[in-house]
């Protein structure tokens, strides 16, 4: 099954009421990505509220620079220095389509969390369907 076909079904799995991390909206963006066009700029959160910790306890902003030179400290002594985050993601966000950073990116969003909440208020906080997004 080629990666178009496989995104096309996930798409429609969650249009017949699966649940999705990602929305369709994101699932659709997958297929370009994959063809090797680049995504847009969308907060990733690596480094800010996301890490990885390598086995020998050494701290990385996300696994696409789990093998960056940069320092970022080791546990319990992190140094993830935000202008150092934002000048790497300059380039890696482009070519990262990363599902955890982009969900937690998106609950950054005020915007989306402000009409999430007007959402669910209109129907009376009856709980969540579907994804974040």
């Amino acid at each position: 099954m080629a990666v178009d076909d496989t995104i096309d079904w996930l798409i429609d799995k969650e249009r017949t009421g699966y649940t999705m991390v990602n929305s369709l909206e994101r699932l659709s963006k997958m297929k370009g990505f994959m063809r090797g066009g680049p995504d847009q700029p969308w907060n990733c959160r690596a480094g800010l509220n996301t890490l990885i910790i390598r086995v020998d306890g050494t701290l990385a902003p996300c696994f696409s620079n789990d093998n960056a030179s940069e320092d970022w400290g080791r546990v319990g002594q992190p140094r993830f220095d935000k202008a150092s985050l934002d000048a790497m993601k300059q380039s890696c966000e482009l070519h990262c389509f990363s599902t955890l950073n982009h969900t937690v990116g998106s609950c950054y969003n005020d915007r989306r969390v402000i009409e999430l909440l007007v959402k669910q208020a209109a129907h009376g906080f009856q709980g969540i369907r579907g994804n974040v997004d």
